[in-house]
């Protein structure tokens, strides 16, 4: 899938106006999208235009989330943005309080 749409996104979300930095939000965007949809419990679609706007939003935050995780001390953040998780919730039918 073409991510070019979601990566844009994530750059205005996490306020990065260099494209030095477009390879690690490509990278950040793909696991996002796995990551919510995996989630979501949902199929990955094959077209960026068939994301709901809801989860569209979830990988966006997702992968901001993970873009301003890049370089520290721990590995990857486990589980889900705040945001996500609670798109997600929705998404699966259960409450999120």
């Amino acid at each position: 899938m073409d991510v070019s749409g979601l990566v844009t996104a994530t750059m205005l979300r996490a306020r990065v106006d260099s494209e030095d930095d477009y390879n690690d939000l490509e990278r950040a965007v793909q696991a996002s999208l796995l990551d919510v949809y995996g989630a979501a419990n949902l199929d990955v679609p094959d077209e960026p235009d068939d994301i709901p706007e809801d989860l569209f939003f979830a990988i966006t935050d997702q992968a901001t989330m993970l873009y301003d995780a890049r370089g520290g001390d721990t590995d990857r953040p486990l589980g889900l943005s705040l945001a996500a998780s609670r798109i997600v919730a929705r998404h699966r039918g259960v409450s999120a309080g």
